[in-house]
Protein backbone atom coordinates (compact mmCIF):
# COMPACT_ATOMS: atom_id res chain seq x y z
CA UNK A 1 0.00 0.00 0.00
CA UNK A 2 1.01 3.10 -1.00
CA UNK A 3 1.92 5.73 2.46
CA UNK A 4 1.60 8.96 0.23
CA UNK A 5 -1.89 7.94 -0.70
CA UNK A 6 -2.76 6.62 2.74
CA UNK A 7 -1.79 10.13 4.47
CA UNK A 8 -2.81 12.25 1.77
CA UNK A 9 -6.37 10.31 1.65
CA UNK A 10 -6.67 9.95 5.49
CA UNK A 11 -6.08 14.01 5.47
CA UNK A 12 -8.56 14.36 3.07
CA UNK A 13 -11.15 12.74 4.82
CA UNK A 14 -10.33 14.15 8.12
CA UNK A 15 -11.28 17.92 5.94
CA UNK A 16 -14.36 16.40 4.58
CA UNK A 17 -16.33 15.05 7.74
CA UNK A 18 -14.61 18.11 10.17
CA UNK A 19 -13.09 15.04 12.25
CA UNK A 20 -10.44 16.37 14.93
CA UNK A 21 -6.94 14.77 14.88
CA UNK A 22 -7.17 14.19 18.81
CA UNK A 23 -10.99 11.92 17.76
CA UNK A 24 -9.32 9.73 15.78
CA UNK A 25 -6.08 9.36 17.46
CA UNK A 26 -7.97 8.38 20.40
CA UNK A 27 -10.22 5.83 18.55
CA UNK A 28 -6.69 4.32 17.46
CA UNK A 29 -5.17 4.34 20.71
CA UNK A 30 -1.67 6.63 19.39
CA UNK A 31 -1.23 10.36 20.66
CA UNK A 32 -2.41 13.18 18.47
CA UNK A 33 2.04 13.39 17.67
CA UNK A 34 1.65 10.10 16.66
CA UNK A 35 -1.47 10.65 14.01
CA UNK A 36 -0.27 13.84 12.61
CA UNK A 37 2.49 12.19 11.71
CA UNK A 38 1.25 9.42 9.40
CA UNK A 39 -0.96 12.59 8.24
CA UNK A 40 2.10 14.48 7.07
CA UNK A 41 3.83 11.30 5.63
CA UNK A 42 6.11 11.29 8.32
CA UNK A 43 5.50 8.08 9.43
CA UNK A 44 4.80 4.69 7.76
CA UNK A 45 0.85 3.64 8.04
CA UNK A 46 1.04 -0.09 8.35
CA UNK A 47 -2.07 -1.24 6.63
CA UNK A 48 -4.16 -2.07 10.25
CA UNK A 49 -3.63 1.32 11.16
CA UNK A 50 -5.18 2.25 7.57
CA UNK A 51 -7.72 -0.17 7.79
CA UNK A 52 -9.15 0.87 11.50
CA UNK A 53 -9.51 4.71 10.14
CA UNK A 54 -11.65 2.81 7.58
CA UNK A 55 -13.53 1.39 10.26
CA UNK A 56 -13.52 4.80 12.52
CA UNK A 57 -15.53 6.80 9.71
CA UNK A 58 -17.74 3.83 8.40
CA UNK A 59 -18.84 4.47 12.14
CA UNK A 60 -19.00 7.43 12.51
CA UNK A 61 -20.45 8.74 9.12
CA UNK A 62 -23.39 6.70 7.69
CA UNK A 63 -23.14 5.54 4.08
CA UNK A 64 -19.30 6.36 4.24
CA UNK A 65 -17.04 2.44 2.80
CA UNK A 66 -13.62 1.93 1.21
CA UNK A 67 -13.41 -0.46 -1.49
CA UNK A 68 -10.06 -2.09 -1.15
CA UNK A 69 -10.33 -3.99 -4.43
CA UNK A 70 -6.03 -3.17 -5.73
CA UNK A 71 -7.96 -3.27 -9.40
CA UNK A 72 -9.98 -0.11 -9.27
CA UNK A 73 -6.86 2.09 -9.55
CA UNK A 74 -5.78 0.06 -13.03
CA UNK A 75 -9.98 0.09 -13.74
CA UNK A 76 -9.71 4.25 -13.16
CA UNK A 77 -6.23 4.72 -15.01
CA UNK A 78 -7.45 2.76 -18.36
CA UNK A 79 -9.97 4.88 -18.28
CA UNK A 80 -8.13 8.14 -18.00
CA UNK A 81 -6.12 6.63 -21.04
CA UNK A 82 -9.12 6.45 -23.02
CA UNK A 83 -10.60 9.95 -21.78
CA UNK A 84 -7.20 11.13 -23.04
CA UNK A 85 -7.81 8.77 -26.59
CA UNK A 86 -11.48 10.46 -26.75
CA UNK A 87 -9.88 13.96 -26.11
CA UNK A 88 -7.87 13.47 -28.95
CA UNK A 89 -10.41 12.34 -31.41
CA UNK A 90 -12.82 14.79 -30.61
CA UNK A 91 -15.07 11.79 -29.07
CA UNK A 92 -15.73 13.26 -25.79
CA UNK A 93 -19.21 13.22 -25.97
CA UNK A 94 -19.39 9.57 -26.62
CA UNK A 95 -17.82 8.82 -23.96
CA UNK A 96 -19.57 10.07 -21.22
CA UNK A 97 -22.09 7.74 -20.89
CA UNK A 98 -19.29 5.58 -19.41
CA UNK A 99 -18.00 7.73 -17.30
CA UNK A 100 -21.23 8.19 -15.66
CA UNK A 101 -21.46 4.27 -15.14
CA UNK A 102 -18.11 4.17 -13.52
CA UNK A 103 -18.82 7.90 -11.48
CA UNK A 104 -22.31 6.66 -10.58
CA UNK A 105 -20.79 3.13 -9.17
CA UNK A 106 -20.79 3.78 -5.03
CA UNK A 107 -17.11 1.92 -5.37
CA UNK A 108 -15.17 4.11 -7.47
CA UNK A 109 -14.36 7.11 -5.36
CA UNK A 110 -13.69 5.67 -1.84
CA UNK A 111 -11.35 3.32 -3.14
CA UNK A 112 -7.42 2.99 -3.99
CA UNK A 113 -8.58 4.79 -7.17
CA UNK A 114 -9.78 8.00 -5.02
CA UNK A 115 -7.45 10.91 -6.69
CA UNK A 116 -7.90 8.83 -10.16
CA UNK A 117 -11.58 8.91 -9.99
CA UNK A 118 -11.22 12.67 -8.77
CA UNK A 119 -9.46 13.28 -12.56
CA UNK A 120 -12.08 11.50 -14.09
CA UNK A 121 -14.65 13.60 -12.35
CA UNK A 122 -12.75 17.06 -13.57
CA UNK A 123 -13.00 15.55 -17.12
CA UNK A 124 -16.33 14.53 -16.75
CA UNK A 125 -17.40 18.13 -16.49
CA UNK A 126 -14.54 19.33 -19.47
CA UNK A 127 -16.42 16.83 -21.23
CA UNK A 128 -20.17 17.98 -20.31
CA UNK A 129 -19.20 21.68 -20.61
CA UNK A 130 -19.73 22.28 -16.88
CA UNK A 131 -17.45 24.30 -14.89
CA UNK A 132 -14.26 21.87 -14.12
CA UNK A 133 -11.83 24.73 -13.38
CA UNK A 134 -12.95 24.52 -9.68
CA UNK A 135 -11.66 21.04 -9.13
CA UNK A 136 -8.22 21.64 -10.39
CA UNK A 137 -6.36 22.79 -7.45
CA UNK A 138 -6.97 19.88 -5.73
CA UNK A 139 -5.36 17.53 -8.19
CA UNK A 140 -2.44 19.74 -8.91
CA UNK A 141 -2.49 19.97 -4.70
CA UNK A 142 -1.94 16.22 -4.76
CA UNK A 143 -0.29 15.95 -8.07
CA UNK A 144 2.40 13.52 -7.26
CA UNK A 145 -0.19 10.59 -6.26
CA UNK A 146 -1.04 10.66 -9.89
CA UNK A 147 0.88 8.74 -12.79
CA UNK A 148 2.83 10.41 -15.71
CA UNK A 149 -0.50 10.21 -17.95
CA UNK A 150 -2.60 11.42 -15.49
CA UNK A 151 -0.02 14.23 -14.67
CA UNK A 152 0.33 15.21 -18.31
CA UNK A 153 -3.82 15.61 -18.61
CA UNK A 154 -3.75 17.62 -15.70
CA UNK A 155 -1.28 20.12 -16.60
CA UNK A 156 -3.69 19.89 -20.19
CA UNK A 157 -6.54 20.30 -18.63
CA UNK A 158 -4.60 23.56 -16.31
CA UNK A 159 -3.74 25.25 -19.27
CA UNK A 160 -6.90 25.13 -21.40
CA UNK A 161 -8.95 26.89 -17.88
CA UNK A 162 -6.09 29.73 -17.98
CA UNK A 163 -6.95 29.61 -21.75
CA UNK A 164 -10.01 30.15 -21.11
CA UNK A 165 -9.47 33.12 -18.58
CA UNK A 166 -6.71 34.63 -21.43
CA UNK A 167 -3.95 33.91 -18.81
CA UNK A 168 -0.70 33.79 -20.92
CA UNK A 169 0.66 31.30 -18.08
CA UNK A 170 -1.10 28.18 -20.01
CA UNK A 171 1.93 28.19 -21.98
CA UNK A 172 3.59 26.82 -18.99
CA UNK A 173 1.38 24.01 -18.17
CA UNK A 174 1.23 22.56 -21.80
CA UNK A 175 4.60 22.71 -21.68
CA UNK A 176 5.02 20.92 -18.39
CA UNK A 177 2.22 18.77 -19.70
CA UNK A 178 4.17 17.99 -22.92
CA UNK A 179 7.44 16.98 -21.59
CA UNK A 180 5.23 14.31 -19.64
CA UNK A 181 3.64 12.82 -22.51
CA UNK A 182 6.48 12.09 -24.74
CA UNK A 183 7.15 8.47 -23.07
CA UNK A 184 3.37 7.96 -22.83
CA UNK A 185 2.38 6.67 -26.27
CA UNK A 186 -1.34 7.49 -26.77
CA UNK A 187 -1.37 8.12 -30.70
CA UNK A 188 -2.20 11.74 -31.15
CA UNK A 189 -1.35 12.93 -27.45
CA UNK A 190 1.32 15.02 -28.00
CA UNK A 191 -0.10 16.77 -31.39
CA UNK A 192 -3.44 17.82 -29.29
CA UNK A 193 -0.90 19.60 -27.05
CA UNK A 194 0.77 21.26 -29.32
CA UNK A 195 -2.34 22.13 -30.83
CA UNK A 196 -3.44 23.61 -27.65
CA UNK A 197 0.11 25.31 -27.53
CA UNK A 198 -0.64 26.88 -30.95
CA UNK A 199 -3.71 28.21 -29.75
CA UNK A 200 -2.31 30.16 -26.78
CA UNK A 201 0.05 31.10 -28.70
CA UNK A 202 -2.30 32.73 -31.03
CA UNK A 203 -4.47 34.40 -28.73
CA UNK A 204 -1.28 35.97 -27.64
CA UNK A 205 -0.19 37.36 -30.70
CA UNK A 206 2.82 35.14 -31.29
CA UNK A 207 2.31 33.50 -34.39
CA UNK A 208 6.04 32.99 -35.01
CA UNK A 209 5.87 30.73 -32.22
CA UNK A 210 3.09 28.84 -33.21
CA UNK A 211 3.90 28.70 -37.05
CA UNK A 212 6.25 25.54 -36.27
CA UNK A 213 4.03 23.43 -34.20
CA UNK A 214 2.11 23.36 -37.16
CA UNK A 215 4.10 20.33 -38.96
CA UNK A 216 4.95 18.26 -35.50
CA UNK A 217 0.68 19.03 -34.64
CA UNK A 218 -0.02 17.92 -38.16
CA UNK A 219 1.82 14.69 -38.26
CA UNK A 220 1.31 13.41 -34.52
CA UNK A 221 -2.79 13.76 -35.79
CA UNK A 222 -2.09 12.08 -39.04
CA UNK A 223 -0.48 9.28 -37.68
CA UNK A 224 -3.15 8.70 -35.35
CA UNK A 225 -5.56 8.90 -37.85
CA UNK A 226 -7.89 12.20 -35.84
CA UNK A 227 -9.15 13.52 -39.62
CA UNK A 228 -11.23 15.85 -37.94
CA UNK A 229 -8.21 16.92 -35.48
CA UNK A 230 -6.67 18.05 -38.87
CA UNK A 231 -9.03 20.11 -40.00
CA UNK A 232 -9.16 22.39 -36.78
CA UNK A 233 -5.38 22.69 -37.32
CA UNK A 234 -5.83 23.98 -41.02
CA UNK A 235 -8.10 26.14 -39.27
CA UNK A 236 -5.92 27.56 -37.29
CA UNK A 237 -3.11 27.33 -39.30
CA UNK A 238 -4.87 30.08 -41.38
CA UNK A 239 -5.29 32.00 -38.32
CA UNK A 240 -2.20 32.34 -38.06
CA UNK A 241 -0.89 33.14 -41.37
CA UNK A 242 -3.58 35.98 -41.11
CA UNK A 243 -1.51 37.06 -37.93
CA UNK A 244 2.04 36.91 -40.33
CA UNK A 245 0.39 39.28 -42.98
CA UNK A 246 -0.03 36.36 -45.31
CA UNK A 247 -3.40 36.66 -46.28
CA UNK A 248 -3.50 35.17 -50.07
CA UNK A 249 -2.05 31.81 -48.20
CA UNK A 250 -5.19 32.27 -45.31
CA UNK A 251 -7.49 32.42 -47.67
CA UNK A 252 -6.73 29.59 -49.77
CA UNK A 253 -6.46 27.64 -46.78
CA UNK A 254 -9.99 29.07 -46.39
CA UNK A 255 -11.26 28.22 -49.53
CA UNK A 256 -9.83 24.61 -49.12
CA UNK A 257 -11.65 23.99 -46.07
CA UNK A 258 -15.10 24.97 -46.86
CA UNK A 259 -14.72 22.85 -49.92
CA UNK A 260 -14.06 19.60 -47.89
CA UNK A 261 -15.52 20.15 -44.22
CA UNK A 262 -18.28 18.30 -44.69
CA UNK A 263 -16.51 15.43 -45.21
CA UNK A 264 -16.25 14.97 -41.94
CA UNK A 265 -17.22 18.25 -39.27
CA UNK A 266 -20.48 20.11 -38.74
CA UNK A 267 -22.29 23.56 -40.09
CA UNK A 268 -20.79 24.73 -37.27
CA UNK A 269 -17.16 24.62 -38.33
CA UNK A 270 -18.12 26.36 -41.77
CA UNK A 271 -19.30 29.11 -39.73
CA UNK A 272 -16.17 29.26 -38.15
CA UNK A 273 -14.11 29.13 -41.10
CA UNK A 274 -16.80 32.04 -42.67
CA UNK A 275 -15.87 34.07 -39.55
CA UNK A 276 -12.04 33.86 -39.86
CA UNK A 277 -12.41 34.16 -43.67
CA UNK A 278 -14.67 37.52 -43.61
CA UNK A 279 -12.11 38.74 -41.02
CA UNK A 280 -9.41 38.25 -43.64
CA UNK A 281 -11.19 40.16 -45.98
CA UNK A 282 -11.82 43.04 -43.38
CA UNK A 283 -8.14 43.49 -42.59
CA UNK A 284 -7.57 43.51 -46.27
CA UNK A 285 -10.48 46.43 -46.72
CA UNK A 286 -12.24 44.34 -48.50
CA UNK A 287 -15.27 45.38 -46.82
CA UNK A 288 -18.51 44.00 -49.29
CA UNK A 289 -16.82 40.47 -49.30
CA UNK A 290 -16.07 40.81 -45.22
CA UNK A 291 -20.27 41.52 -45.01
CA UNK A 292 -21.07 38.66 -47.29
CA UNK A 293 -18.85 36.50 -45.33
CA UNK A 294 -20.35 37.37 -42.46
CA UNK A 295 -23.96 36.86 -43.28
CA UNK A 296 -23.34 33.25 -44.18
CA UNK A 297 -22.13 32.54 -40.31
CA UNK A 298 -25.06 33.95 -39.51
CA UNK A 299 -27.46 32.51 -41.40
CA UNK A 300 -24.97 29.02 -40.38
CA UNK A 301 -26.81 29.70 -37.01
CA UNK A 302 -23.36 30.95 -35.68
CA UNK A 303 -23.34 34.50 -33.45
CA UNK A 304 -19.48 34.65 -32.97
CA UNK A 305 -19.13 38.55 -31.28
CA UNK A 306 -16.35 39.02 -33.38
CA UNK A 307 -18.66 38.88 -36.31
CA UNK A 308 -20.33 42.55 -35.67
CA UNK A 309 -16.85 44.32 -35.21
CA UNK A 310 -16.40 43.15 -38.92
CA UNK A 311 -20.62 43.92 -39.69
CA UNK A 312 -20.11 47.21 -38.22
CA UNK A 313 -16.86 48.56 -39.28
CA UNK A 314 -17.10 47.39 -42.75
CA UNK A 315 -20.46 49.20 -42.83
CA UNK A 316 -18.89 52.53 -41.47
CA UNK A 317 -16.18 51.97 -44.29
CA UNK A 318 -18.55 51.47 -46.70
CA UNK A 319 -20.08 54.94 -45.28
CA UNK A 320 -23.52 52.94 -44.89
CA UNK A 321 -23.92 54.38 -41.37
CA UNK A 322 -27.22 53.16 -40.84
CA UNK A 323 -26.55 49.50 -41.45
CA UNK A 324 -23.46 50.24 -39.06
CA UNK A 325 -25.90 51.32 -36.21
CA UNK A 326 -28.24 48.31 -36.61
CA UNK A 327 -25.29 46.06 -36.79
CA UNK A 328 -24.70 48.00 -33.49
CA UNK A 329 -27.72 47.87 -32.01
CA UNK A 330 -28.39 44.26 -32.77
CA UNK A 331 -25.58 43.26 -30.92
CA UNK A 332 -26.37 45.43 -28.00
CA UNK A 333 -30.25 43.59 -27.26
CA UNK A 334 -28.37 40.66 -27.24
CA UNK A 335 -26.92 41.24 -23.64
CA UNK A 336 -24.09 39.40 -23.59
CA UNK A 337 -22.15 38.57 -20.43
CA UNK A 338 -18.62 36.74 -21.13
CA UNK A 339 -15.25 39.49 -20.90
CA UNK A 340 -14.94 39.09 -24.72
CA UNK A 341 -18.35 40.26 -25.38
CA UNK A 342 -18.06 42.99 -23.07
CA UNK A 343 -15.01 44.12 -24.61
CA UNK A 344 -16.66 43.82 -28.28
CA UNK A 345 -19.30 45.62 -26.29
CA UNK A 346 -17.40 48.42 -25.78
CA UNK A 347 -15.83 48.59 -28.63
CA UNK A 348 -19.18 48.95 -30.53
CA UNK A 349 -20.26 51.59 -28.32
CA UNK A 350 -17.22 53.59 -29.25
CA UNK A 351 -17.86 53.27 -32.45
CA UNK A 352 -21.71 54.15 -32.19
CA UNK A 353 -21.03 57.67 -30.58
CA UNK A 354 -18.19 58.24 -33.06
CA UNK A 355 -20.63 57.73 -35.97
CA UNK A 356 -23.40 59.86 -34.05
CA UNK A 357 -20.92 62.63 -33.61
CA UNK A 358 -21.39 62.31 -29.93
CA UNK A 359 -17.69 64.08 -29.22
CA UNK A 360 -17.73 63.94 -25.40
CA UNK A 361 -19.46 60.19 -24.90
CA UNK A 362 -16.92 59.35 -27.98
CA UNK A 363 -14.32 60.27 -25.91
CA UNK A 364 -15.42 59.53 -22.32
CA UNK A 365 -15.57 55.37 -24.03
CA UNK A 366 -12.44 55.82 -25.60
CA UNK A 367 -10.48 56.45 -22.55
CA UNK A 368 -11.72 53.25 -21.35
CA UNK A 369 -11.50 51.52 -23.75
CA UNK A 370 -7.78 52.06 -24.80
CA UNK A 371 -6.10 50.68 -21.49
CA UNK A 372 -7.83 47.69 -22.17
CA UNK A 373 -6.43 46.82 -25.80
CA UNK A 374 -3.25 45.22 -24.47
CA UNK A 375 -5.27 42.56 -22.69
CA UNK A 376 -7.34 41.88 -25.96
CA UNK A 377 -4.46 42.04 -28.11
CA UNK A 378 -6.37 38.82 -30.57
CA UNK A 379 -9.15 41.26 -30.81
CA UNK A 380 -6.86 42.96 -33.06
CA UNK A 381 -9.13 46.46 -32.62
CA UNK A 382 -6.71 48.94 -32.23
CA UNK A 383 -6.05 50.38 -35.46
CA UNK A 384 -9.77 50.93 -35.03
CA UNK A 385 -9.45 52.39 -31.73
CA UNK A 386 -6.38 54.70 -33.46
CA UNK A 387 -7.66 55.36 -36.90
CA UNK A 388 -11.22 56.90 -34.90
CA UNK A 389 -9.35 58.79 -32.16
CA UNK A 390 -7.27 60.22 -34.73
CA UNK A 391 -10.36 61.43 -37.31
CA UNK A 392 -11.87 62.97 -34.13
CA UNK A 393 -9.18 64.60 -32.68
CA UNK A 394 -8.77 66.32 -36.16
CA UNK A 395 -12.01 67.01 -36.67
CA UNK A 396 -12.04 69.01 -33.49
CA UNK A 397 -8.62 70.69 -34.18
CA UNK A 398 -7.41 69.08 -30.73
CA UNK A 399 -3.58 68.83 -31.53
CA UNK A 400 -2.46 68.63 -27.93
CA UNK A 401 -5.04 64.87 -27.84
CA UNK A 402 -3.82 64.03 -31.50
CA UNK A 403 0.32 63.64 -31.17
CA UNK A 404 0.08 60.76 -28.16
CA UNK A 405 -2.50 58.83 -30.18
CA UNK A 406 -0.35 59.05 -33.34
CA UNK A 407 2.71 57.71 -31.39
CA UNK A 408 0.96 54.78 -29.84
CA UNK A 409 -0.81 54.01 -33.48
CA UNK A 410 3.07 54.59 -34.94
CA UNK A 411 4.31 51.94 -31.91
CA UNK A 412 1.51 49.50 -32.69
CA UNK A 413 2.18 49.31 -36.15
CA UNK A 414 5.90 49.39 -35.81
CA UNK A 415 5.23 45.88 -32.90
Amino acid sequence: MNNLFCSSYMKYLRDEFYIGQSEIADSLYISISTYSKMEQGNKTIRNEDFEAVIRFYEHKKEGYSFCFEEEKKKQANALIRKCITAFVYRSQKDLVPELETYLNDPSSLHSYAFFETKLIETTYEYFTDQEFQKRLPFLIQHMDLFDQTARSFIYDLQGLSKLRAYDESAIDCFQSAKALSVLIHIPGWLGLIDYHLIITYLRAMLPHKAFPLFEESGRDFQNAGAHRRILNLRFNQAQCLMKMKLYEEADQIHLNLLQTYDQVDTKRFAAMIYVNFSWSQFIQKHYQEAINLSRKAVELDYDFCDLYITLAYSFYKLGEIPSALAAIEQYKIQERTDDRSKMVLLFLEVLESFLLKKYETFEHQAQQLVPKLAQWKDLEIDPFVYEMLIAHYKKTDNEHALCPVLEKYIEYLKN
